[in-house]
């Protein structure tokens, strides 16, 4: 195959290969005179001569061309010119799920937030009548801000279009990830991407696929006739639940799958994320602690069982994955927040994916002053290393991912241990008095407010709640005054809990940042701030703050 590294294909300067298949290659390549860096995937010199071939390939620029998603790696141009026919697409340079899984395994929250992602990306093609037919991990980049997004839609194909662009001979998808129907040669649809869809979840749970082989064949062979093997005996860590809905997505039959990508992660969401602890790994634990599953290491054969540790703290409730329904209270327990609704508010549910620039760029920026030279490390945690010398975006503009808040709170706690609440604390005060001392956050000045301790409290709770409301461009956040002395903030789909599951309560920002904001209105002395229901512990990632008087008599 001809390099076409140190070329020029009119304005676009290749500089290297990135890397490449059979029928095309990936260069790094620069757009003059913008400077834009971007990817150039071109079709090899030998396949231009076929016209299947270039029409396939122009096939996959106007199907990527009709995409508009955040999970779809968009498109920018298509062109034929001197002997070469290619497609040029933003460069993308945090990887690939491939990478990701050659670590081994991942946890099942990491698992949920991707499988969510490509699901979304992938229902928003079939929605526009497109299936993909070759999904699998290396076709799925991983966004310097973390999210994955789908790429390669050389195999797509729209509902109708004609199937003699198939070059005879030529198996179309993967082997391993292919659906028994896509293996024997048969039309396929939308089904079938829902079947890689339980590949990938095979996969990034266990480290292995579901059928294996020595060769094509076998693996072909074993896709269609093998039982689908449990994933349970592979990682005795996963809920049992898990093995019941891959029996149905990796259905031989497509009618016996999930007919949707929607149905299916509506169906995820309510797994539980693991298996509970058995009695004898209970009672064999040291005294005070219990068994809690860690994620399964990998070894040089592949992935090993899973190692235990012990934790000073009480067995958690089962949790449910993120986007789940709110758990049903129960006399044992009832939820504050559903009880707060039965009192007057207004449930919410987020949808927007991102948040205010303003708002994100502020914790950035003052996460970078606490930290110090440590900095680097929580930036890499967090998955922002592009921020580890500048700002974020400082605008008003609703385009931060708002999971890079959650993910950045944890990265605290992975860096400082025991250290972290004090660390977290002191960045949720500094940056909620930055946010204050900019004056755009729309609560007014601090001795504008009214007289009367309970009237100003109340003022400060309800411009604090439409103020956040603001942050992620949606009603997601709601108080509610239970008597002259409490008042209860409710934060819905909290944004520095997405995604965290912990067995204490730990939004420690939000109770520093009401806390810094009480300082501010001159009400510190009266009221003081208690996180009683934590989203991270309950598995909703729904929060519940009170703020009591400090004197009740």
């Amino acid at each position: 195959m001809k390099d076409l590294t140190g070329t020029r294909l009119g304005q676009y300067e290749i500089v290297e290969r990135l890397g490449g298949g059979g029928m095309a290659v990936v260069y790094r390549a620069v757009q003059q005179p913008l400077g834009r860096e971007i990817a150039l995937k071109a079709l090899s010199s030998e396949l231009f001569q076929d016209d299947g071939f270039v029409k396939r390939f122009e096939t996959e620029a106007k199907t990527l061309a009709k995409l508009d998603h955040p999970n779809i790696l968009p498109i920018y141009d298509f062109e034929v010119m001197e002997g070469n026919a290619f497609l040029t697409m933003p460069l993308i340079r945090g990887g690939t799920l491939r990478d990701v899984l050659n670590r081994g395994p991942v946890d099942a929250l990491t698992a949920w937030r991707y499988l969510r992602e490509i699901g979304d990306g992938l229902q928003h093609a079939h929605d526009a009548g497109i299936v993909h037919r070759d999904l699998k991990p290396t076709n799925v980049l991983i966004h310097t801000d973390g999210r994955a997004m789908l790429a390669d839609f050389g195999l797509a194909r729209g509902a109708g279009q004609p199937t003699h662009l198939t070059t005879i001979g030529l198996a179309i998808g993967t082997p391993g990830y292919m659906a028994p129907e896509q293996v024997m040669g048969h039309d396929v649809d939308k089904r079938a991407d829902i079947y890689a869809m339980g590949v990938l979840t095979f996969e990034m749970l266990t480290g292995r696929l579901p059928f294996i082989g020595s060769n094509r064949m076998e693996v072909a062979y074993a896709t269609v006739n093998t039982p689908i093997p449990s994933v349970v005996k592979i990682n005795p860590n996963l809920p049992d639940e898990l093995d019941q809905l891959l029996q149905k997505v990796l259905a031989k039959d497509p009618a016996q799958r999930p007919q949707t990508v929607r149905e299916l992660l509506a169906q995820m969401a309510r797994l539980p994320q693991r298996r509970a602890a058995p009695a004898a790994a209970a009672s064999a634990t040291p005294a005070g602690g219990v068994a809690v599953l860690s994620r399964p290491a990998t070894t040089s054969n592949g992935p090993d069982t899973a190692s235990m540790r012990a934790m000073p703290s009480a067995a958690p409730p089962p949790t449910i994955l993120h986007g789940s329904p709110l758990p049903t209270p129960t006399a044992a327990g009832a939820s504050t927040i559903r009880t707060l609704e039965l009192m007057g508010v207004r449930p919410a549910r987020a949808r927007g994916r991102f948040i205010l620039n303003s708002h994100f760029s502020n914790f950035v920026h003052v996460a970078r002053d606490v930290t110090g030279d440590r900095w680097p490390e929580v930036a890499y945690a967090a998955g922002l290393v592009q921020y580890i010398e500048q700002d974020a975006p400082h605008d008003d503009q609703l385009s931060s991912p708002v999971e890079s808040l959650s993910r950045l709170n944890e990265a605290f706690e992975t860096i400082y241990g025991p250290e972290s609440e004090d660390m977290i604390r002191a960045w949720a005060r500094r940056a909620t008095e930055r946010w204050l001392a900019d004056g755009r956050h729309g609560l007014g000045g601090a001795r504008r407010f009214v007289p009367g301790r309970q009237r100003k409290l109340a003022g400060v709770v309800k411009n604090f709640s439409e103020a956040m409301d603001n942050v992620r461009g949606e009603h997601t956040h709601a108080w509610l005054q239970v008597d002259e002395h409490q008042f209860w903030l409710v934060n819905f789909s909290n944004m520095f809990a997405l995604g965290r599951i912990k067995t204490v309560k730990s939004c420690h920002v939000w109770t520093s940042s009401i806390e810094t904001i009480l300082r501010w209105a001159g009400l510190a002395n009266d009221w003081y701030v208690e996180e009683v229901e934590c989203g991270s512990v309950t598995g909703t990632f729904d929060c519940a703050f009170a703020i009591r008087a400090s004197e009740t008599s």
